[in-house]
């Protein structure tokens, strides 16, 4: 082997080293990736906007590569949420009886508009089995219960600026890390390792109350038949009716059309059938037509059809 090829063989080398120390040194960085997610209590998606009054389920999930040490979780809600009383499910991260837990409400600091719902855990190192597991998949660590109490734009979320580092030391939000299961070891508090997710958007919109229809001028709405009338020949429908939380169509101002009322979210909810007083034949006028077939009718001659009759 040439002595140029001796060379490029021993920096090869050295560079692939220098990889794998690289590879194995990221890799026992300790890394906390938090989630958190908002959804109806059944765990299905929410739509567009809940209403007023409506209740949500708040779910964090931790994944890591170390062994997971004491938690300190606090979860910000914007302040058009009440969080609902007992409803925390804490996991008792270190087994079933192993695992002390604290919570409270809106007990510590929270940025202006936010109410914040505050969870730790900590080993109780005395009982049998006690041990800090490693997240190797994203595990749920806590849920708890929000309910809408005003029309926002609202959000819920974990808080960077709210972590334990040596220049925020104070910091509630934090992870501990053992190199072992063993929970008499050391921890250390990781931080700059923290992978936390974006705010979670809500719409809380209040809850639109039913359409209802109202006459104006001579107009006249009959809810148990059906009917609307009391709108003068050649007028225009739609200057005789008004409706509160919704809208209205009129498919034409004439004895057999259809008045259509609408929710705000334009869904039909009721329809009623147009009586113009007079127009017998169902054209929008009276005259002579509508003279000669009522006197039709009581000869008994068939009736013309209608032009709106179903």
């Amino acid at each position: 082997m040439s002595k140029t090829k001796k060379i490029l063989s021993i920096v090869l080398a050295v560079v692939m080293a220098f990889g794998v120390f690289s590879i194995c040194a990221f890799a026992d960085t300790p890394t906390a990736v938090w989630s958190i997610e908002v959804t109806n209590l059944d765990g299905s998606p929410l739509g567009a906007t809940i209403p007023v009054g409506n209740q949500v389920k708040v779910t964090v999930k931790l994944q890591t590569n170390f062994y997971v040490g004491t938690v300190g979780l606090p979860v910000f809600y914007s302040d058009a949420f009440d969080y609902v009383d007992n409803s925390a499910v804490l996991t008792e991260i270190y087994g079933a009886g192993a695992t002390r837990t604290g919570t409270s409400v809106d007990a510590i600091d929270a940025p202006s508009g936010y109410g914040v719902f505050y969870a730790v855990y900590v080993p109780n190192s005395s009982a049998a089995g006690v041990a800090s597991p490693k997240y190797d998949t994203a595990t749920t660590v806590l849920t708890f219960v929000l309910e809408a109490k005003s029309e926002a734009s609202a959000e819920v979320k974990l808080d960077a600026a709210a972590q334990k580092t040596s220049s925020n030391i104070s910091g509630k939000f934090y992870c501990g890390s053992r190199d072992s299961a063993d929970v008499t070891t050391d921890e250390a508090i990781v931080g700059q390792t923290f992978t936390v997710p974006a705010a979670v958007p809500v719409e809380i919109a209040n809850a639109a109350a039913d359409p209802v229809l109202t006459g104006v001028n001579t107009g006249y709405v009959d809810d148990v038949n059906g009917y609307v009338y009391g709108i003068p020949v050649g007028a225009d429908a739609a200057d005789y009716f008004a409706v509160e939380n919704g809208s209205f169509t009129v498919s034409a101002t004439a004895t057999g059309a259809t008045l259509t009322v609408k929710t705000t979210g334009g869904d039909d909810f009721a329809t009623y059938t147009v009586v113009i007083f007079g127009d017998v034949d169902g054209n929008g006028i009276v005259n002579s037509t509508d003279y000669v077939t009522v006197k039709n009718a009581t000869l008994g001659v068939a009736l013309p059809v209608n032009p709106y009759a179903a």
